[in-house]
């Protein structure tokens, strides 16, 4: 995450909605990367170029995101609350603190998204990606749906709200016997099923994959079963980011994906408070060089405040070959957006 700062100067953080120097009301304007401030709920958010922002809807509905749009467009949701398809019953204060904190989660999410320039809407026959974030009767008993799984389906990505209750979360965590199991984890997992068909088209990309990931093909509803019934592959922490990743290849690339955003966001923001003072290269070797030391830092900083450790994974050469070769495909996805921009 980039550092941001508020008109007055004083550093601003991402899911901030007012200044504590100032006291002025501050928005995130996605398409500049910046935060916009104004001075009283009755004027505009005004950008240095004079051009007017206004709130998103969810802002002035129900406090649940502090993105903005330019004043003139028509629609009334931000660049990601317009992604939305379903939200929870917000009748009650609970439903809306965890709604609050799923967007906020999916904000972050978003935020990279725009930094890779990975599309958001329909095209070449892929659906939009779409968020659906459902109760089942475990936390909601007057709701139809007995369970309801996170997961993605045709460029639906599905959020039990759940997720977003620390102690139901844990309590899964402990129960699946995981290491790391976060909001925002889901998402960025969620979103990689999406992008695989983005970024990994038939021919040479494909076989790549093949060769580093397995073979997709295979059953997925089998290989899911067995994985539960019998547990992660006895080799997986030698060629896999984590034991769920074992299950199926395309769990395997969307752990991996997973990977791939949070560490790029996590040095991204290393970069933006000073902890890391070498500019950021495409080199992704040299990241990872920066990344594995700092993670084993930030790890024994954690234990030193009696906390788990934030990233309890082991990048083998395997898993190197894995980011390398995301980090290649985003690259190339890049390219080939700008050959057709240059093109129209």
């Amino acid at each position: 995450m980039k550092r941001f700062l508020c008109s007055c100067g004083l550093t601003v953080f991402f899911d901030d909605y007012a200044c504590t120097g100032c006291g002025a009301q501050l928005g995130y304007a996605p398409e500049m990367s910046a935060f916009l401030a104004r001075p009283s709920p009755q004027q505009p958010f005004l950008a240095p170029d004079g051009n007017a922002w206004k709130p998103c809807r969810n802002r002035i509905d129900h406090r649940a995101c502090n993105w903005l749009l330019r004043a003139d467009d028509p629609l009334d949701f931000c660049l990601a609350c317009r992604l939305n398809r379903v939200i929870p019953n917000l009748g009650t204060e609970h439903n809306l603190r965890l709604w609050r904190r799923t967007e906020q989660a999916k904000r972050r999410l978003v935020y990279s998204l725009i930094n890779l320039g990975l599309p958001r809407a329909a095209g070449d026959g892929r659906p939009p990606l779409r968020f659906e974030f459902l109760e089942d009767q475990r936390s909601n008993p007057d709701v139809a749906e007995s369970l309801v799984m996170t997961g993605h389906r045709a460029g639906i990505i599905t959020i039990n709200l759940l997720e977003a209750d620390d102690v139901a979360r844990h309590a899964v965590r402990e129960q699946m016997a995981e290491r790391y199991r976060t909001l925002l984890g889901h998402f960025r997992h969620e979103s990689g099923h999406y992008y695989e068909h983005v970024l990994v088209p038939p021919g040479l990309a494909r076989d790549t994959y093949r060769e580093l990931f397995g073979d997709e093909r295979i059953d997925y509803d089998a290989a899911l079963a067995h994985y539960h019934a019998e547990g992660p592959d006895p080799t997986w922490n030698g060629r896999c980011i984590s034991p769920y990743a074992s299950a199926h290849p395309m769990e395997d690339w969307a752990e991996t994906w997973a990977h791939y955003l949070h560490i790029s966001d996590a040095l991204e923001t290393a970069r933006a408070t000073g902890l890391i003072r070498e500019a950021p290269t495409d080199d992704w070797e040299a990241e990872l060089a920066l990344w594995i030391p700092g993670a084993v830092s930030l790890n024994e900083m954690a234990r030193s405040l009696g906390l788990d450790d934030p990233y309890p994974f082991v990048i083998t050469p395997p898993v190197r070959a894995k980011l390398g070769f995301i980090h290649q495909r985003l690259a190339a996805a890049r390219q080939d957006a700008a050959v057709a921009a240059a093109g129209r």
